[in-house]
C-alpha cells in the first residue's frame, strides 16, 4: 500500500510539473521602463527616449500605475487570468485593468517583459524590470 501510494504521488506530482501555470502576481510586481512598442495600423515603431518615456507599476496588491514622462497618468488595479488571445490558439496569460476595462497578453523572459495589447490594431510593447 505504501509502494502504491508513493507511485500516486509520483505520477500526481509528474503531471503537475508539465503543466504551465499563469505567471503571478508576484512575477509582475514590480517597476517596469519602456524600451519600445510596434504595431498599430501602419506597424510602425516607437521607442523611447529622453521626452517620451514611461514606466509601468504592478504591486503583488493589485495595483497598477503608468507613469508617462514623469508623471502619473493611469492608476487603476488589475487581475491576472488565463484566457483566450487574438495572437495564439492556446490560453495565455492575460492581465485584465479595472474590471475588464482593457488587457493584454503578457510573458516575462528574464528581465524582459513582454505584452500584447489583445485588440487588432494594437501595439507588442517592452519593458524591462527596474532594480
Amino acid at each position: 500500500m505504501k509502494t502504491l501510494s508513493i507511485l500516486i504521488l509520483f505520477f500526481a506530482f509528474a503531471a503537475c510539473k508539465n503543466q504551465e501555470s499563469v505567471p503571478s502576481k508576484t512575477t509582475l510586481s514590480g517597476k517596469w521602463e519602456w524600451v519600445e512598442s510596434q504595431g498599430g495600423k501602419t506597424g510602425m515603431t516607437v521607442k523611447a527616449s529622453a521626452v517620451n518615456n514611461r514606466q509601468l507599476i504592478f504591486t503583488h496588491n493589485g495595483d497598477f500605475e503608468m507613469i508617462e514622462n514623469g508623471e502619473s497618468k493611469i492608476k487603476t488595479s488589475y487581475v491576472i487570468r488565463e484566457g483566450s488571445s487574438i495572437t495564439s490558439a492556446d490560453k495565455v496569460p492575460l492581465i485584465y485593468y479595472r474590471s475588464d476595462y482593457w488587457q493584454q497578453s503578457y510573458h516575462i523572459k528574464g528581465d524582459s517583459l513582454f505584452l500584447v495589447d489583445e485588440v487588432y490594431d494594437g501595439y507588442r510593447h517592452i519593458y524591462l524590470k527596474i532594480r
